[in-house]
């Protein structure tokens, strides 16, 4: 699931939702304006990561997440390269 959200940065992006975007709401009214968020909120960020946790983590997403698939890379390069000589 993703939403707009202005947590992370201060401006209005597109995430996947975490632990910070389901507690404070996608859009807070008190969030730091850019680039202040970012600044705001990077200690719990590096302690949820340091811990293996992407629960302060902008996880930046289009609309369509769920439409998403894991590749290897290297099969990935094959496709995107294939699609380039077609």
């Amino acid at each position: 699931v993703t939403a707009v959200t202005n947590l992370f940065t201060g401006r209005p992006a597109r995430a996947i939702v975490n632990r910070i975007v389901r507690e404070l709401g996608p859009i807070g009214a008190d969030t730091p304006a850019f680039p202040l968020a970012a600044v705001a909120i990077a200690p719990l960020r590096a302690r949820a990561e340091s811990q293996g946790s992407c629960d302060f983590s902008p996880l930046w997403s289009g609309q369509n997440a769920s439409g998403c698939r894991e590749v290897p890379a290297a099969e990935l390069t094959r496709e995107l390269a294939g699609a380039l000589r077609a």
